[in-house]
């Protein structure tokens, strides 16, 4: 029985306006920086490139989403760090995706559907503007411009794969399938659903959307009468392989399949109200954005609420009871399917599952695929057919200008927080990001007043929500509570109370780079009042000792950093704290010391710069002069242009006697740094070493030129002029230069003798 087809050159003109229209529109974010976690992603050891990868990650431990990481790997290793490889990936995951949306809705029109039904070009219609209108939508700028939301892209991109592998299983165009077929098609629909857990948890559904698609648009037409017998006799000799390694995969993994994310959302607002909460901001908030998508928000802040207090909540709930009972009752296929596939794709995120926050923009990515869009290219069809390209041609521009706007706030991560703060001034998390945006951007007097606003808007919402008149003293004094574990559950959750504490240890960084030495000792102090368990505070803490020069207080501050990550993290160690250690050794001049730190330290993490260059200077303190080589050689594969260490990687060849080798170091500092006094010195240096007293001499009035009070340069100066024996005037004018410049004892007596020797 022939169904319902796409003529070959309707599907390439779909695909290719799929492909490049989503290209054009997100253009604009390619060059968009790291933004917010893409940071504390991007730079963690395992995904440093392929062979990292391979060596810390475990395929088959799909919670700690291994291809995500993998794919992350993949980019470090063709350009590292580089923000438009990462862009563009996410961005070509997102065009797949808009393409087996397409092809889904085709397969699946195919199956329901018959020429003789004169229903194909409105279906076709369908399938092309579900998929566009999803390409386009502005609620996925969130998936798609921000690089640590590549998880959900990629899980979705998985997730529909999968479905598109099971759905080729009852193509009316292909024979019957026995069970050896089936079962190939049932292992690689399998091996999707695996990729698609390991790259996200939300996929965790993916085995009951597929049995939805089945039972929804299969067994309606393909299997009306499905009866055990029927079932018996000829289903599942065709079908059984599928199954029978879907639900293999399911025993497998058993328990461990069932989502279960790391957040705090359980202690912060339980299962039972997280779970009414959700259904306020699926209609009210999901389904607005959807229609309405205005004001998106990297950080919404929807507000908690529950059932007593808050009647829309009540609303809510009957709105969602009526889509269902519409999914029930409804002839309409794609409207029962839909609807079912929008709430079976939300509840790993909205429903008994708490997470901390309560909305997300890309949490609706994975929903929209086959429900929204898909109703909104069904209306279309309803529309008058003069006037239905119109209205499409209008609609999608209009959401591909919108696109495009929210693709510029994504790609600049003060603008990103700007935005924000402007639609959430009163949320202290959005002040606390804006001020680590202008924070590393060394914009301090910035970032100080943004700090110092969320700080204020975390109190008063403390007063608010728990009625605390002083809650800074209660949150402190619950903990202490808590910490001697003694006292009932706090009124206040913990979480609370470790959020209170990163603005406080915010203020105390820019206090540090201020110079405040005592407010930032003030705030780091109260951080860890706060949350006892911040050991990056206990980090900044050492910090403000060392630079008020109480070095014994700023090791043990580094060291209780060190053993209170160990013990919260479960990490083997602090390498930024032992990189401090280390520096202090260094100051001190105890360089095996700082040499036993900085090892540990670059150990734990490879890609530190500083700790490679401080263990290298280290190296060459202690005389070590080919392990220091060999230290700031990495620091020069991380960085070639980091320039104390083509400075002192020039110095160690100089330690060796390499005076030719040496000069050339000294000389890429120079191409790096530009013209500096103490490279030129040190040049002359090494031609005086190598008896090449002109080439020698030249650099020393080079150095002279940039710095005249240079005493070594002066006096190294006029000992070649004495050594010429032609130019005495010259040696004299020098020699008494450098003497009238005050220089220790010892090299003032020698340029006197020198002087009485000159005739």
């Amino acid at each position: 029985m022939t169904r319902l087809s796409y003529p070959i050159k309707t599907q390439i003109r779909s695909l290719l306006i799929l492909t490049l229209l989503p290209l054009l529109l997100y253009f604009n974010s390619l060059g968009g920086a790291f933004q917010f976690d893409d940071r504390n992603l991007i730079e963690r050891e395992w995904i440093a490139d392929l062979d990292a990868f391979n060596k810390n990650v475990s395929i088959g431990n799909y919670e700690n989403r291994p291809i995500l990481l993998w794919t992350l790997a993949v980019n470090n290793s063709l350009h590292k760090n580089k923000v438009f490889g990462f862009h563009l990936l996410n961005l070509m995951l997102h065009v797949f995706v808009c393409i087996l949306i397409f092809v889904i809705l085709v397969q699946t029109q195919n199956i329901l559907y018959l020429p003789s039904e004169g229903l194909g070009k409105p279906l076709r219609l369908t399938a092309f503007f579900s998929a566009l209108l999803f390409a386009v939508h502005p609620l996925n700028t969130d998936s798609v411009t921000y690089i640590s939301s590549r998880s959900t892209v990629l899980a979705t991109f998985f997730y529909l794969l999968t479905l598109v592998i099971f759905l080729k299983i009852f193509s009316p165009r292909k024979p019957q399938w026995r069970w050896p077929v089936s079962a190939l098609i049932g292992l690689l629909a399998a091996a999707g659903m695996f990729l698609a857990l390991a790259s996200k948890l939300i996929a965790v559904t993916l085995p009951i959307a597929l049995g939805l698609w089945f039972l929804v648009f299969i067994r309606s037409r393909r299997f009306p009468r499905l009866a055990p017998r029927l079932f018996a006799r000829k289903i599942f000799p065709v079908y059984g392989g599928i199954l029978f390694a879907l639900l293999s995969v399911v025993l497998l993994w058993g328990p461990g399949i069932l989502y279960a994310p790391k957040d705090q959302g359980l202690e912060l607002f339980g299962r039972i109200p997280y779970l009414l909460v959700e259904t306020k901001v699926i209609i009210f908030y999901y389904l607005k954005l959807f229609f309405a998508p205005i004001n998106l928000n990297v950080d919404n802040g929807f507000p908690f609420s529950t059932f007593l207090t808050d009647p829309m909540i009540a609303l809510a709930i009957l709105a969602i009871g009526a889509m269902i009972l519409l999914a029930w009752k409804t002839e309409n296929l794609w409207i029962r399917g839909g609807i079912l596939w929008f709430f079976i794709t939300l509840a790993p995120t909205s429903s008994i599952v708490p997470l901390n926050d309560l909305a997300v923009e890309h949490r609706m990515y994975l929903p929209m695929t086959l429900r929204l869009c898909l109703v909104a290219g069904g209306a279309i069809r309803k529309i008058r057919t003069e006037w239905r390209l119109r209205f499409m041609v209008v609609l999608i521009a209009l959401l591909g200008l919108l696109t495009l706007s929210r693709n510029l706030v994504w790609t600049d991560e003060v603008r990103l927080w700007e935005d924000a703060v402007a639609k959430t001034p009163f949320s202290p998390r959005t002040h606390n990001n804006l001020g680590k945006a202008y924070y590393e951007n060394g914009q301090l007097d910035q970032a100080l007043f943004h700090f110092l606003k969320s700080n204020e808007n975390i109190q008063q919402h403390l007063a608010k929500q728990y009625n605390l008149t002083d809650p800074e003293e209660f949150l402190l004094r619950r903990a202490g509570e808590i910490a001697n574990g003694g006292g009932k559950a706090p009124t206040v959750p913990l979480q609370i109370v470790a959020d209170m504490s990163e603005p406080h240890y915010n203020l105390a960084s820019v206090y540090l780079d201020l110079g405040n030495l005592e407010q930032a000792q003030r705030e780091y102090r109260t951080a860890i009042r706060l949350n006892p368990d911040y050991f990056d505070a206990m980090l900044g803490l050492g910090s403000v000792h060392a630079r008020m020069e109480q070095t014994d207080q700023a090791m043990d501050f580094f060291r209780q950093s060190i053993q209170k990550r160990k013990s919260v993290t479960g990490k083997e160690d602090y390498p930024l704290a032992r990189l401090n250690l280390g520096e202090l050794y260094g100051r001190a001049g105890k360089f095996e010391e700082a040499v036993r730190e900085l090892s540990l330290a670059v150990m734990h993490d490879p890609a530190m710069i500083l700790g490679h260059y401080n263990l290298g200077v280290a190296y060459l303190m202690t005389g070590n002069l080919a392990k220091a080589e060999r230290a700031l050689t990495t620091c020069l594969t991380l960085n070639d242009r980091f320039e104390p260490a083509l400075f002192n990687l020039a110095r160690v060849t100089q330690a060796k006697g390499e005076w030719e080798r040496s000069t050339r170091q000294f000389e890429k500092f120079l191409s790096v740094k530009g013209a500096d006094a103490r490279a030129y010195f040190q040049i002359g240096w090494n031609y005086q070493q190598a008896g090449q007293l002109d080439k020698a001499r030249e650099h020393y009035e080079k150095a002279l030129a940039l710095k005249s009070d240079f005493l070594n340069a002066r006096v190294n100066l006029g000992k070649i002029y004495m050594q010429s024996k032609q130019n005495g005037l010259l040696a004299r004018k020098h020699l008494r230069q450098a003497l009238q410049s005050n220089p220790p004892p010892e090299l003032a007596e020698e340029i006197s003798q020198w002087l009485r020797k000159l005739p």
